[in-house]
């Protein structure tokens, strides 16, 4: 990647705002709401639905294929859907900002819904103009940036502007939030999309591209990759909240760790992952980066066993969410590798899904096996899932984007 080139540039600046303003507003609410509720008084059981808002993101592939199918020669395939859900980003949260959190919340579950369906949507059609515009030597930084953002964008709702709500209020940290997702509209108005492969598919994109994917030749392999290569990682952060929380860390000390100061190594990891994966290589950077995480969740077993060390639990925090970052970003790399330009947000879509699902299923059952056998117990499992997806991605060797095997439909 040369940032010298005034069109690579341009690209890279229109992915980072694309992808950070994503998770503005979402990282505000989901993290906001719940303390807020708890304040006024509410249940955990009446807390619990706002977390069915990443449903839309686990789901999205379902509408994916519309987003591939209709679109503007005009305005540009994907340039159009993300210029008119980056603005109904902007409008649900300027909406949301006009009622009251403490005695109009069932208004405000409506425009937090659409929220999170117009950022799912921007997402489809971000991972898909990504994959239609950078080059398989750009995809490695591009994905670096791709990851930093999602992490920059939970740091800023999720952490700057829910410390500055205390001050600043309800309204007015929404509208920073509105005014701060709104800023991709100019490298969105500004981009030249050219004619998207989709246009060109002598077929209409449909849901039989879902079936499809599963037709390609040696995919079953790659399946199981997805399915395996974060397992373990899902599974070990799932616990540090609760490992904390046990060893007597107040919630604001978790929340400078694991926000904070966790987001910034999480940034500089998805991003050197973005270099790495340009100098030496899909499969020994996926390697390098599974290594890293079994060594992260070796150095956690002091915490688990009890040991209340800072400085060795800070230590070890770090290594595992700088190795979260990474993988994130090889991992992002490789499924757009795997994604047919003909069909790019469906394929990126449904393999995110796949991953996103199943981590998302270990990391609940980690918590509720670690009531029984302990935390010592499941990070021997993690490491384990660890070792498990390095076996699997040291005998494949499909990695690299010219022996990528896709089928297109001519």
């Amino acid at each position: 990647m040369d940032f010298s080139n005034p069109e690579q540039r341009r690209k890279m600046l229109l992915l980072g705002g694309l992808y950070t303003s994503q998770f503005l507003g979402l990282g505000f609410i989901l993290t906001a709401i719940p303390a807020i509720m708890r304040e006024n008084g509410a249940g955990l059981d009446q807390i619990g639905w706002i977390y069915a808002l990443g449903i839309a993101w686990m789901i999205r592939f379902l509408w994916a294929p519309f987003v591939d199918r209709y679109g503007s020669k005009r305005f540009g395939h994907y340039r159009i859907w993300l210029l008119v859900f980056q603005t109904l980003m902007v409008v649900m949260l300027v909406g949301a900002s006009l009622f009251s959190v403490e005695t109009q919340l069932p208004q405000l579950a409506i425009f937090f819904s659409l929220l999170a369906i117009s950022s799912a949507t921007q997402g489809i059609a971000a991972d898909a103009l990504a994959v239609t515009i950078l080059s398989a030597e750009e995809r490695g930084m591009g994905n670096g940036i791709r990851g930093a953002g999602g992490i920059v964008g939970n740091l800023i709702g999720g952490g700057i502007v829910l410390i500055a709500y205390t001050w600043i209020g309800w309204s007015t940290s929404l509208l920073i939030l509105a005014a701060l997702t709104s800023l991709p509209l100019i490298s969105i108005w500004r981009h030249k999309e050219q004619p998207a492969p989709a246009d060109a598919r002598t077929e209409e994109v449909g849901y039989k591209d879902l079936a499809r994917f599963f037709k390609r030749p040696r995919v079953g392999r790659w399946v199981l990759i997805l399915i395996t290569y974060a397992l373990g990682i899902s599974m070990v952060y799932a616990l540090i909240n609760p490992m904390l929380v046990d060893l007597g860390w107040s919630l604001d000390r978790i929340g400078i760790a694991t926000n904070i100061v966790g987001s910034v190594v999480s940034i500089a990891g998805a991003g050197l992952a973005g270099w790495v994966v340009q100098k030496i290589g899909r499969k020994t950077t996926i390697l390098v980066t599974n290594i890293v995480v079994a060594g992260s969740v070796f150095a956690l077993f002091p915490a688990a066993r009890g040991v209340d060390n800072a400085v060795a639990i800070y230590a070890s925090l770090c290594i595992l969410l700088f190795a979260y970052g990474g993988n994130s970003t090889v991992l992002s790399t490789m499924i757009m590798d795997k994604s047919n330009p003909e069909t790019a947000g469906t394929d990126y879509s449904l393999q995110y899904s796949i991953a996103s699902m199943v981590s998302l299923i270990f990391a609940s059952i980690a918590l509720v096996i670690a009531e029984s056998i302990g935390y010592v117990g499941v990070l021997w499992i993690g490491i384990s899932l660890t070792i498990l997806a390095l076996g699997l991605v040291w005998a494949y060797n499909e990695f690299e984007p010219e022996n990528v095997a896709i089928l297109s439909v001519k």
